[in-house]
């Protein structure tokens, strides 16, 4: 999903049937942390020192690849969780994904102020184009306010977590689920190409920052 000023959403992967559920849930996603840092240029001396210079292809752009693709952004590099959790250290604010799920290390894209972590199985390659499951961190302000009115769309299916944050599969967007808090300008969006899957993930408090 592009973070834009505007409430558009991109058609990316397939659609299905939307994932029931429009009631307030006891799993929480936790609410971001926020520290104002230029995020561009901490991140690229962080990745410089992690994974050494030369190493890393910087994208800058204000239209990233959305998550909802499921591929892999210009620039994709793998990290294990320590490396990941320097990166979110410095990032100023919270940087979110799904857990280890049994993997030991995992793809990563920084997109400007975007960052995004894929989930390969072991043994397929950085840069695949095939789809896997990824969770995308965007800086997009007013975000709770877009994801209002993603909510208010016929079709769509949306639930209040016990956390304080808004879930909501965008109608048409069996792929992807999106979350945010009240007051913060961040947006989370999960994809996974099992239709369903993702707005799950979310729902059960899988999708946690960092740490």
């Amino acid at each position: 999903m592009n973070p834009q000023a505007d409430t558009d959403i991109h058609e990316q992967g397939p659609a299905s049937a939307p994932v029931p559920g429009s009631d307030v849930d006891h799993a929480a996603a936790s609410a971001p942390r926020v520290r104002r840092r230029p995020l561009l240029l901490v991140l690229a001396a962080v990745i410089v020192l992690v994974l050494g210079a030369g190493v890393f292809a910087w994208r800058s752009s204000s239209t990233p690849v959305p998550a909802s693709q499921g591929t892999a952004g210009p620039g994709a590099v793998v990290m294990t969780k320590d490396q990941l959790l320097v990166v979110a250290e410095s990032a100023g604010h919270s940087i979110y994904w799904a857990g280890a799920q049994g993997l030991d290390t995992y793809e990563v894209t920084i997109d400007s102020a975007n960052v995004y972590v894929r989930y390969l199985p072991v043994g397929v390659p950085v840069g695949t184009k095939d789809p896997h499951l990824t969770v995308g961190t965007y800086e997009k302000t007013g975000a709770h306010d877009t994801l209002v009115t993603w909510a208010a769309v016929q079709g769509a299916t949306s639930k209040q977590l016990a956390g304080g944050a808004l879930l909501v599969q965008p109608a048409g967007k069996s792929t992807s689920a999106y979350f945010g808090f009240t007051g913060h300008d961040l947006l989370v969006e999960v994809y996974d190409p099992t239709p369903g899957r993702a707005f799950s993930l979310v729902e059960s408090g899988a999708i946690q920052p960092i740490a």
